[in-house]
């Protein structure tokens, strides 16, 4: 059933979304509807731990739905269908323990310059487990990417092209432990207060601050990111987690029309997920552009200071290499390998990763 779910689907998309036409961006109400899609095969062909080495093919699709109901306010979900579950030992999977959730549902307002969020959202923290580059060049960056919270959240923007737009984001939250924690087609569990975690307090007692941009001019056209959050500790979470994050980007045009975009990002914890545990980030890569041609590399070191027990945390490493090519139909293909080392257990797979987005507006 799972197998027929994660082919049908992509498939049904093509057929209601492929051909139609976007519709005037006046006019109100509208439905804007963008659907990634990804399909993924991860081949752990070498492992010192032997219950590692596996094959897992699986897709990844996140249709966002935007409902705006005049050109200010919109209500906004997105969902993830996606693995809900980990494989287990030597277990090779095809499309199998695939769940759908929701990530986020939430009333948007954009104002002149200003805009606010009420829901169950992603509040701006970091950008590497985005813009890192490469088929697995996000993997441990994404261990701070900040999802499915509940909350309110604001931000104003000011500046212009010449100097940059920048952005401040403000968001007080706590993690979702309502129905839509849970997962349908398989299930993933509901969380409960009582499950502990930094943010799990059903209170709005953590918080996270961005201050973001594209592009500045007194930085040689590079982007930025500068964050801070505080997460409260949940139930028998011994301290509260606070962490700070700082990042740089560009775009660098080369000869021929190539380009190539570095990024660096540097992210720091107290308390990493709320235990007695000190952890920092830094992710190195860049990206190589040339028509359809990709290109990356990138590392990231993940380090862990000793805890107040005493207890010696680990050093991992994230080391990728990948590429691809971007067909005229929209398709793009990447194949890429990766080496870590985590727990002191070295880890090598290749993979290989097909991606397409679809995208429709009713009325049309």
């Amino acid at each position: 059933m799972h197998k027929i779910l994660a082919v049908a689907t992509p498939l049904a998309c093509w057929l209601v979304g492929g051909g139609a036409a976007w519709a005037d961006e006046g006019r109100f109400p509208r439905l804007d509807v963008v659907i990634p899609i990804e399909i993924q095969d991860d081949f752990a062909f070498e492992s010192d731990d032997p219950a590692a080495e596996l094959n897992d093919l699986y897709a990844t699709i996140e249709p966002e739905v935007t409902l705006h109901f005049n050109s200010a306010i919109s209500l906004v979900a997105g969902f993830v269908f996606e693995p809900v579950q980990d494989p287990g030992p030597r277990e090779d999977r095809v499309f199998e323990d695939q769940g759908l959730y929701a990530e986020q549902v939430f009333l948007s307002y954009a104002g002149e310059g200003f805009g606010l969020q009420a829901g169950k959202f992603n509040p701006a923290f970091g950008m590497a487990w985005d813009r890192a580059p490469g088929l697995y060049g996000t993997d441990f960056a994404e261990d701070y990417e900040l999802t499915e919270r509940v909350g309110l959240g604001g931000s104003i923007e000011w500046g212009n092209e010449d100097r940059g737009l920048h952005t401040l984001s403000v968001a007080t939250f706590f993690a979702d432990t309502t129905f839509l924690s849970e997962s349908v087609f398989q299930d993933r569990g509901r969380t409960r207060i009582g499950s502990g975690g930094v943010s799990n307090t059903e209170d709005f007692s953590s918080v996270a601050v961005s201050l973001d941009s594209e592009a500045v001019a007194g930085l040689g056209g590079m982007g930025y990111t500068l964050g801070f959050v505080h997460q409260q500790g949940g139930r028998g979470d011994p301290e509260d987690e606070t962490g700070f994050v700082a990042g740089l980007f560009k775009s660098v045009a080369l000869s021929n029309g190539a380009s190539i975009e570095p990024v660096l990002e540097w992210a720091h914890f107290e308390n990493a997920g709320g235990a007695q545990l000190d952890r920092d980030y830094l992710t190195l890569g860049a990206g190589w552009m040339n028509g359809p041609w990709n290109a990356a590399l990138s590392a990231t070191g993940r380090f862990s200071d000793a805890n107040a027990a005493g207890v010696a945390g680990d050093d991992d490493t994230l080391v990728q290499l990948s590429g691809g090519y971007g067909f005229s139909n929209g398709v793009t293909l990447d194949v890429g390998y990766r080496f870590s080392e985590e727990a002191n257990l070295e880890t090598h797979i290749v993979g290989a990763l097909l991606t397409y987005e679809l995208g429709f507006t009713l009325p049309r």
